[in-house]
């Protein structure tokens, strides 16, 4: 683990004892999942066979029947483990933060980074279902700034084929930039042909956004930039600059990182699979869910680091 000696600080502290003292408590959570769904499945087959009993005729509504019981036993069941680890996933999460000089919540409402991340055309608009989690906000090695993740869907198809398609899961992090800069200034993945038609909404924003040309050959064939003041992008994103975001995408798998420059800060886009994930029922996975989100929160820590540099 890239993170021991912290997670080790973490442990020692008290969430170590506190784990240990809920062994119970996740005892009494598995009976509970137990119990509901032995009397759920019961129910429902007993529904399946009266259905089946009294309309010979039509038998098949059953198994409708007995399906869509045991779904709904399924899912009550499931719902005391839920709580449960969500209940060790805040708290081991919230050490996490208190030892960084982080705050961490489970819920919250997007910030002006996530606001910016949109005008800006990082992400989708309008989003037909947004769900936000795991918000942390202080200070990120050197400089203030917030992260969280979000899960937006929209609707596609017509008729029958309608269904939510997810358009961006992933993590929106903001931080103050160390140097002063008044442009606007985008960063993204090279699109190729589809550059245009994707400037055209960001142009959306009512601001001048230019593209401009980089001196780095290799940052040049893997991103766009587009600012509303030529110098002043070349002066944020200078050679030097170009190779540690290069650097950071590959450490990220190149999950499509995008940042931004605007109003003083740095907002950062990546997609990424579900992370923070530190709960769970059973204590055998305690070390190594939370030896992960360690991990993960630190890779952010460290490409603010990166991203950043002194002022001049």
């Amino acid at each position: 683990m890239r993170h021991q000696a912290l997670f080790d600080h973490v442990m020692s502290n008290g969430l170590r004892d506190w784990l240990d003292s809920q062994a119970a408590a996740r005892e009494e959570a598995k009976r509970r999942n137990l119990q509901i769904l032995m009397v759920g499945m019961g129910i429902a087959v007993a529904a399946a066979i009266a259905v089946m009993a009294f309309m010979p005729d039509q038998a098949e509504y059953g198994f409708v029947v007995g399906a869509v019981i045991g779904a709904i036993a399924w899912w009550v069941a499931n719902l005391p483990v839920q709580a449960m680890s969500k209940q060790i996933k805040v708290r081991a999460n919230e050490e996490l933060g208190a030892a960084l000089g982080l705050r961490y919540q489970l819920d919250g409402v997007p910030g002006s980074d996530f606001d910016l991340a949109t005008r800006m055309g990082l992400l989708p608009s309008s989003p037909d279902q947004a769900d936000y989690s795991d918000f942390w906000d202080g200070t990120f090695g050197a400089s203030e700034g917030t992260l969280h993740e979000a899960h937006l869907q929209e609707y596609q198809g017509e008729g029958k084929n309608r269904r939510l398609v997810t358009v961006f899961q992933g993590v929106i992090m903001g931080y103050q930039f160390a140097r002063p800069f008044t442009s606007t200034t985008l960063v993204r993945q090279d699109m190729g042909l589809f550059n245009g038609l994707v400037n055209l909404g960001a142009r959306m924003t009512g601001l001048k956004l230019e593209p401009v040309k980089m001196v780095h050959p290799d940052f040049e064939r893997r991103f766009e930039v587009l600012s509303t003041d030529q110098v002043e992008a070349r002066y944020l994103l200078h050679p030097a600059f170009c190779e540690r975001l290069m650097e950071m995408e590959a450490a990220f798998n190149g999950h499509n990182m995008r940042l931004a420059f605007a109003q003083g800060r740095v907002v950062v886009v990546i997609e990424t699979r579900d992370m923070f994930e530190s709960g769970g029922i059973d204590a055998e996975g305690d070390d190594a869910r939370f030896s992960t989100t360690i991990d993960q929160l630190g890779s952010l820590i460290d490409l603010t680091l990166a991203l950043n540099e002194r002022a001049r």
